[in-house]
Order: C-alpha cells, then sequence, then structure tokens
C-alpha cells in the first residue's frame, strides 16, 4: 500500500513539477525584460543629458569665438583712437602714429589668431564626445572657500562657500555693486573724564565687525560719489581693571572687585546695526565691448556717516582658579545695556583696506556709574 502512494506522489509530482518550473521561468523572463526595458529608459536619458551637454558646449565655445573677435577689435579701436589723440597734441608725427597704427593691428590680429585656434580645439575635443574638457592653463582642483565680492559679470558669489551666479546677459552699467566688509581693532570709552584705558584695559578691548554693504554710484557719469549701506554685526569686548568684573546692582552697572584672581575678564556685547556712508574718490572707468565698470581697487577712498541698531545681548567671562582647578563662568544676564544703538563712523584708506574710527553717540549702560561712550578704531577690509 506504501509502495502505491509512493509510486502516485511521484506521479503526480513528474506531471505538475514542469509546469511549475515553466511559470518559474516566465516569470523570471519577465522580470529581466522588465530591468532591461528599465536600463535602456535609463541609458537613453543618460545619453540625451550628454548630447544636450556637449552642444551647449558647442554652442558656447562658438559664442566665445565670436566674443574674442569683437573684443579684440574694440581694444584695437581704442588704441587707434589713443594713438590719434597722441598725433593731435602734437607729441608724435603722421609717421610714428602710422607705425604705430600698424603695430596695433598686427598684435590684433596676432592675438585673434591665437586665441581662436585654442577655442578650435576646444570644439575638435568636444566633437569627439569629450563634452566636459575645458582648457584653463595654471589650474587644478580647489575648494573656494572664504569672504568676498563678485567673482564674474554673471554675479557670482564668494561668502563662505562660492556661489556660481547665472548665466545671464552682462549689464551694460552696473550702477550698484557689493561688498563683504571685514573691521577688527580696539574698543574702549569716553565720557565724564574718563578717558580711553581708564575703564578698561586698551590692548584686552577689543572689537569686530562683519556685514554686507551696497555701494551706489550717485552721478550719472561719474563715480567719485557713492552711497554705501548694508547690514552689519558688531562683537564689541570690554575689559576692565586687574581682578575686576560687571555687576548689577539694583540696576546701576558698575564695576567691582573680585574675590580671586581672574586671569580674564571681558563683558562681550553684540549688536546688529544699518551703517550708512558717503563714499568720495577717484575710480577708474574700465570700458569693454558691451559694458563698462568703475574700479576702486587702486583709489585713494573717504567714507563718512553713521549707524543705528539694536543691541542683541550680552555675554560676561571671566576665568579664575579655585584649589588650583581652572574655573570658567559664562554668565549671559541684563547689564542695563542700551536696547538701541547709534553712532557716527568714517573710514579713510586705499582700495580695499581702510582705517575706520566710530564713536557711539549712545551711553554704553543705560544707569551706571559714568556715563561712558564706546570708541573704536583699526583696520577695514572691502573684500
Amino acid at each position: 500500500m506504501k509502495r502505491t502512494l509512493l509510486c502516485i506522489a511521484f506521479l503526480v509530482t513528474g506531471i505538475f513539477l514542469p509546469k511549475v518550473k515553466a511559470q518559474t521561468g516566465n516569470d523570471t523572463i519577465k522580470e529581466l525584460s522588465a530591468k532591461e526595458k528599465k536600463q535602456a529608459e535609463l541609458d537613453e536619458r543618460e545619453k540625451k543629458y550628454y548630447a544636450r551637454v556637449k552642444q551647449n558646449k558647442l554652442d558656447d565655445l562658438k559664442e566665445e569665438k565670436q566674443n574674442i573677435i569683437e573684443n579684440e577689435k574694440f581694444e584695437l579701436k581704442k588704441q587707434i583712437a589713443e594713438i590719434d589723440k597722441r598725433f593731435e597734441k602734437g607729441e608724435i608725427n603722421q609717421e610714428k602714429a602710422t607705425a604705430l597704427k600698424k603695430e596695433a593691428a598686427k598684435r590684433s590680429a596676432l592675438n585673434i589668431d591665437n586665441r581662436i585656434a585654442i577655442i578650435d580645439n576646444q570644439i575638435a575635443l568636444t566633437e569627439r564626445d569629450m563634452a566636459m574638457y575645458s582648457y584653463k592653463p595654471n589650474t587644478g582642483a580647489y575648494i573656494a572657500l572664504g569672504f568676498g565680492n563678485v567673482v564674474d559679470e554673471k554675479g557670482s558669489f564668494l561668502l563662505g562657500l562660492d556661489f556660481k551666479g547665472l548665466d545671464r546677459k552682462t549689464k551694460y552699467d552696473k550702477r550698484t555693486t557689493r561688498d563683504v566688509v571685514l573691521k577688527w581693532g580696539f574698543v574702549n570709552a569716553v565720557g565724564d573724564g574718563q578717558t580711553i584705558g581708564d575703564s578698561y584695559k586698551f590692548w584686552r578691548s577689543s572689537g569686530f565687525e562683519l556685514g554686507l554693504a551696497f555701494k551706489t554710484r550717485l552721478l550719472k557719469d561719474s563715480n567719485y560719489f557713492r552711497l554705501s549701506y548694508g547690514l552689519s554685526y558688531q562683537i564689541s569686548m570690554y575689559s576692565p581693571g586687574k581682578d575686576k568684573y560687571f555687576v548689577n546692582d539694583n540696576g546701576k552697572t558698575m564695576v567691582q572687585q573680585f574675590p580671586y584672581e581672574l586671569k580674564n575678564s571681558f563683558l562681550r556685547t553684540e549688536n546688529l546695526v544699518v551703517p550708512v556712508h558717503l563714499e568720495f574718490g577717484p575710480s577708474k572707468k574700465k570700458e569693454y565691448k558691451d559694458y563698462f565698470r568703475y574700479d576702486t581697487s587702486t583709489s585713494f577712498k573717504v567714507g563718512l556717516g553713521g549707524y543705528v541698531g539694536l543691541n542683541t545681548g550680552a555675554v560676561q567671562r571671566l576665568q579664575y582658579e579655585v584649589d588650583d582647578k581652572r574655573v570658567v563662568d559664562k554668565n549671559r544676564a541684563d547689564y542695563n545695556l542700551n536696547k538701541f544703538v547709534y553712532g557716527i563712523d568714517g573710514y579713510i584708506g586705499f582700495g580695499a583696506v581702510s582705517f575706520f574710527a566710530r564713536y557711539e553717540l549712545n551711553p554704553i549702560f543705560e544707569n551706571s556709574t559714568y556715563k561712558e561712550h564706546a570708541v573704536s578704531f583699526g583696520m577695514r577690509l572691502d573684500l
């Protein structure tokens, strides 16, 4: 009986097993077909993407060839106009003027030939599917990090990281530019018979400012006067005398003796302000084929103005030792600082580097032993 049942079982398995195997094989074929179809779609998308990149690259290179020709012609035109001016002033004779013009034309033609040859080679490489190739001599891999102004006429900007601007048309006349402003220097106080160094240690009291400034040309055909405005974050650190610290005694801020020897002691204040300056000084006009700009990178400048803003907080830091153990206290409390701050500010310098001085018209504290006004001076960078 057992043998009979076993034979029946094998017979049934033999009948249905091929069908099961066939179904499994069909499912696998279907699954592979779906994957192949999906991969084919991905391959097609990738192919279209690289074709688009390649075409964009070719279009840019062809446009660059035309720009090279137009720029060189524009520069040649300026050189010839300069030679004509020299001839009219009697600085050179007709023979010399003709020779200079021929030399300028020859140099311009060579420039066009050499620069276009580079572009033609890039076009040839791109057409051989090297779509991402770009000739940039004397450059390698880099990471852009820091603070700076616009990098190019497309609006690329450097602020911590490199932000690439949109591929937009260059504006012919840009009256407003922007800078990152960085200041650092010394901070102290004057008022009520107190002079610099009386209330706070001169070398230990310092300040820092970081902001974004916009400069707008005020005259249509001259960049001599500019209005500078923006937003800045100020930090000031006041270091009192030896073993002294700030206390709020019944709503009155004063300096008292600390019970331990202080290794370090200062009160840090933070302001968010809007500075406005009238900046003036010469600049150099640079003309290009389809736009012009005023350059102040090698010019003398003066800025006069002021600022208004709000105090955003204060922290007192005390460092001392107790039983040979280092202790650091950070107290963020109400030291009766004026919440509304305003003052006058000015700077004088050359190019991006200036020396600044600032006087705060409001007292540092609303209620204190002395009605002191903050003063600061140091170096300013327009990046």
